[in-house]
């Protein structure tokens, strides 16, 4: 049970890195997220892409 619970925490930290890098490498790094393809702000670290670009 703490293992599951630990492997989904830190799949969860990696998502909101990677959203963050994201941001950053849009140009943005106050924000939370960047869509992967046009670079606009997302609100959660959970999607990668827009609805636009999806």
């Amino acid at each position: 049970m703490f293992e599951t619970q630990y492997n989904d925490e830190m799949e969860a930290e990696v998502r909101r890195l990677e959203a963050k890098k994201r941001a950053a490498d849009a140009g943005h790094p106050e924000w939370v997220n960047a869509c992967a393809r046009c670079g606009c702000e997302l609100q959660s670290p959970d999607v990668t892409t827009c609805s636009h670009c999806s």
